[in-house]
């Protein structure tokens, strides 16, 4: 959502997202239906491009598997009480947000995905529960966009 709002939205950065949707056609990357449904609380040209050109590549995470690691998360946000705040566990955790999710996938599945974020790693960081902060207690891979570009071979 960042990448479509700022630096390669869809006006001048078309090659971006060619590039994303032929990464999608090769198995190389895909997102999850709570990610989507994100997309689409925004009226712009992101939610047309999701519907017409990535929707197939959008994975549901209404399996129970999923839905067994996401309560395990609930979990593990509620005993980092004594870290973070009530209101960023409670805003972790709420059902809207893709983040838990992407996280209860990556574990459901067992599979070597990475997830990608502009957030950085911050221990200290007692407002807001970052993702990568919950990947390394877990052991989950994760980047940001631009180290997933690299890692493709995309280029301008």
């Amino acid at each position: 959502m960042t990448a479509a709002r700022t630096f390669y939205s869809f006006d001048y950065g078309p090659k971006f997202w060619d590039f994303i949707e032929v990464q999608a056609k090769n198995n190389a990357l895909a997102s999850i239906d709570k990610v989507f449904e994100e997309i689409n609380k925004g009226n712009d040209a992101l939610k047309n491009w999701a519907k017409e050109k990535f929707l197939n590549y959008f994975l549901t995470t209404k399996e129970e598997p999923i839905f067994q690691k996401y309560a395990e998360l609930v979990q593990w946000a509620e005993n980092q009480h004594n870290h973070y705040t009530r209101n960023a566990i409670d805003e972790f955790m709420k059902e809207d947000n893709a983040d838990p999710w992407l996280i209860a996938y990556s574990l459901a599945k067992n599979r070597n995905y990475t997830i990608v974020t502009f957030e950085k790693v911050n221990k200290n960081k007692k407002n807001k529960i970052p993702i990568p902060n919950v990947c390394d207690y877990y052991q989950i891979n994760y980047c940001d966009l631009f180290e997933m570009l690299r890692n493709l071979k995309f280029q301008l």
